[in-house]
């Protein structure tokens, strides 16, 4: 079980920094501009981030279509929620944005800790070869650049505001949505069918082999289902966190600034 590999070193760390950098840059030329105005780079990489998947289900189906490009991945929420925080203004809209930055939350720690589990050294490797092995690389550090973007250019503040039982609301829907899918296709969407991650995927072996498939794949589900909602409430729970940390430093600055 390999966390970190030399390619997602090489590619993911200078990537990231390189991100940052633009960011910072933006929120400079940006700082005193309109919400709408701080939005368009946000919306731009939406429209990219949307259109590469649409050519990614083109070449599936030309190619006969593979069940496990249904957008039923945790990361395909992206696929909806990103455009939707970029362009969607109405009832729901502050849900719908802090249940974006929850998604992207998930995602980035999973890149921080485990980012083999997201995509594989042979993607990376295979960048130029296969439009696949692009858009996976590519979708996964575009969505990390669109958060970064949120914290840097301040595009949603969840401050003096409870989201926790939307929050709560909508994982169960995906989590319930990709568990009874995955069983239903045999389609491994969000680890809900069989686990990535060899040593668990062994012991759920174990499991089923001791008490019979039915058994084991049941208690597998349902516990894989709480541990969905609870990664996502805690992302939540740490977006306010990172909120109130990029809240007290504005102040420290403005504060120097006024001495």
């Amino acid at each position: 079980m390999q966390l970190w590999t030399l390619e997602h070193f090489l590619t993911f760390v200078p990537s990231v920094i390189l991100m940052i950098i633009i960011t910072y840059i933006l929120s400079k030329k940006l700082k005193n501009k309109p919400y709408e105005t701080r939005m368009i780079p946000f919306k731009v990489l939406a429209v990219i981030l949307f259109l590469s998947e649409v050519i990614k289900q083109i070449i599936s189906i030309a190619n006969g279509y593979d069940l496990y490009h249904i957008p039923l991945h945790v990361c395909s929420l992206f696929i909806f929620l990103i455009p939707l925080m970029a362009f969607y203004r109405g009832k729901g809209e502050k849900i719908i944005k802090t249940f974006t930055c929850t998604v992207c939350m998930s995602l980035s720690l999973f890149m921080t800790i485990y980012p083999n589990l997201i995509y594989s050294p042979g993607n990376i490797i295979g960048f130029f070869d296969d439009y696949f092995n692009f858009h996976t690389v590519f979708f996964h550090n575009l969505v990390i650049f669109e958060f970064i973007l949120i914290i840097g250019l301040k595009l949603h503040s969840t401050e003096n505001i409870k989201y926790d039982k939307a929050v709560l609301i909508m994982s169960s829907i995906y989590a319930f949505t990709a568990a009874v899918m995955s069983q239903v296709l045999e389609t491994n969407y969000s680890n809900f069918y069989t686990c990535n991650i060899g040593p668990i995927n062994d012991f759920v072996n174990m499991i089923k082999d001791a008490a019979g498939y039915a058994v084991g794949q049941i208690v597998y589900v349902i516990i894989l289902f709480i541990l969905h909602i609870l990664f996502f409430y805690g992302s939540y729970k740490l977006f306010k966190l990172v909120e109130k940390l990029i809240e007290k430093l504005d102040k420290i600055n403005r504060f120097k600034r006024s001495i």
